[in-house]
């Protein structure tokens, strides 16, 4: 996990996963075969948030600086910038319409500005009190009555595009701004966790024929759906990986964390696939008694929980407008993931093929196999999200900001009912319809730079 010497002036990039469980903290920089490199990460126990969201600004600001703390020790390099991400259930998608008339359009092809700066006054709608925009994805367009995924080029007079605005908390979006600050570290980015995670474990074509990424964390489980090559669809449900410990530690009678090691080293999703011999043995939480748990009793805990999570994604899924679109099936990733079996229980509940997400897309060969799990898919999508948004320069060995982070409420709208908030450049920055054309500009400028 060092740089070699012909890479000892490369550009430095940081990932901050803020979960519910932990908080991770990943260094790399982009290797000569363009592929990113990992330096070293710093994760630790997270004990301030809930269910996604800071709930105690000082024990979440301590459990960033060790965590920024260990992955400068295991990197060897300074972190003064990272990319840092947003969940929770306070975050929500709505879709928008937009349309507007081009002049000369008969005559003229639709230019990529034109389309930027349509985009851009999404980032000006009215929102409700203490909302903030996270990002606003593009998800079709029509030009003239013909839909279309990619309006650049085409001739035509009346444009009309549908568009997923992601909003958030003003007030959680603020805490997670000022922890990192407090740990003298500023963010160049903030951006929807789930969204994260597809970048880092989805290929370009399950994103494209259509398919629902499912992040079971902590705290939440956040589903996002791609198509056509971009998120078309986000929602995040508050039950996670704790959920599933927190009924093992109340039935057992046992500590939280001898539930998660329980359920770690013994845990399955389906009852037949435990062993019906298999006994644990496991103290109380009183007195110094002992008592005797069969694995089958242990799996039917296990699985209630999983069925009602599988129960409430299916239920996202019924009011998602592209269930029928899922061509490639689910990909589950995050902590949650990793549970025995959790994989068949979810394709046979839910009727569609399911694999399990490992991050790795965009990085190199030598990836610590400690990341090679999908409890880091968001962290690694994070930095891997900060590569592409601030590409490496000639000469230029670390971050910089053009804009200083904002701290300060948005300004208020006329309206005492809605305000209007407008687009800042460390939230969002539209991931979703230019997260492949961004990587692809990112890896011809280092093949140049190479030349």
């Amino acid at each position: 996990m060092e740089k070699n010497a012909t890479s000892s002036s490369a550009k430095i990039y940081v990932g901050l996963d803020i979960g519910t469980t932990k908080i991770a903290t990943i260094v790399g920089y982009v290797g000569a075969d363009k592929k990113i490199e990992i330096l070293g990460i710093g994760k630790c126990e997270s004990t301030g948030v809930e269910h996604g969201i800071i709930q105690n600004v000082f024990k979440t600001n301590e459990c960033i600086k060790n965590s920024i703390a260990l992955a400068e020790s295991r990197s060897g390099e300074k972190i003064s910038v990272v990319c840092a991400g947003v969940a929770g259930q306070h975050i929500k998608s709505t879709e928008y319409q937009h349309a507007f008339k081009r002049p000369n359009g008969k005559e003229t092809v639709i230019s990529q500005e034109e389309i930027d700066g349509f985009v851009e006054r999404l980032w000006h709608i009215l929102l409700q009190p203490e909302e903030q925009i996270i990002d606003v994805i593009p998800q079709r367009y029509e030009v003239d009555g013909h839909v279309t995924f990619e309006p650049v080029g085409e001739q035509g007079e009346n444009v009309k595009g549908l568009f997923q605005v992601i909003t958030g908390r003003e007030n959680d979006i603020r805490n997670i701004i000022n922890c990192i600050n407090n740990a003298h570290v500023k963010v160049s980015d903030i951006i929807l966790e789930p969204l994260a995670s597809g970048t880092a474990c989805l290929t370009d074509e399950e994103q494209r024929q259509g398919v629902i990424l499912i992040d079971i964390g902590g705290g939440t489980t956040d589903i996002s759906v791609y198509y056509q090559g971009s998120p078309v669809f986000t929602e995040v449900i508050p039950f996670g990986g704790n959920s599933i410990t927190n009924d093992i530690s109340n039935i057992c009678r046992i500590s939280m964390e001898l539930a998660e090691k329980v359920k770690i080293e013994h845990g399955t999703c389906i009852e037949e696939h435990s062993k019906a011999n298999n006994v644990c043995v496991l103290p109380t939480n009183y007195g110094n008694g002992k008592q005797e748990i069969s694995e089958p009793y242990l799996a039917k805990i296990i699985n209630a929980r999983v069925k009602d999570i599988v129960k409430k994604v299916q239920n996202v899924i019924e009011r998602c407008p592209y269930k029928d679109h899922l061509n490639a099936g689910i990909v589950l990733t995050g902590g949650g993931a990793s549970m025995r079996h959790i994989q068949e229980l979810f394709s046979y509940e839910l009727g569609l093929p399911v694999r399990i997400g490992i991050p790795g897309n965009g990085f190199g060969r030598n990836i610590p196999a400690e990341l090679k799990q999908p409890m880091y898919s968001t962290a690694l999508g994070l930095l891997k999200y900060a590569v592409i948004n601030n590409p490496p320069q000639e000469d230029e060995n670390e971050y910089h900001t053009t804009q200083p982070v904002p701290t300060e409420p948005a300004e208020e709208h006329k309206s005492k009912e809605k305000k209007t908030v407008k687009r800042q450049s460390p939230v969002g920055n539209n991931l979703g319809s230019k997260l492949k054309t961004a990587w692809d500009k990112l890896l011809d400028n280092l093949v140049q730079a190479t030349e």
